[in-house]
């Protein structure tokens, strides 16, 4: 059986996690990117705070989340994005 990038945060968020249930993203992207990271939670409040620098973003959102599943989703989806780091 193959194993995909995101077994053990399905694992984890299965064993410790209630659906539906609140769960906090952060990402960082760099400046140019982080539209599209914001596409990810539009319709959903955000944080935005820039790096002392300038040239990175991170973003904060608490979402209810229906399951661990959509959870995961949401990784994939900024996997995509060129330079974003989930933390």
């Amino acid at each position: 059986m193959k194993r995909g990038p995101f077994d053990t945060l399905r694992a984890k968020l299965a064993a410790f996690e209630q659906w539906p249930g609140p769960y906090l993203f952060k990402f960082i992207a760099p400046k140019d990117r982080i539209g599209e990271v914001e596409a990810l939670f539009e319709g959903h409040e955000y944080r935005l705070r820039p790096s002392r620098n300038g040239r990175w973003v991170s973003l904060t959102c608490e979402r209810v989340m229906a399951s661990s599943e959509a959870v995961v989703e949401i990784y994939e989806s900024a996997t995509r994005i060129e330079g974003v780091m989930a933390l």
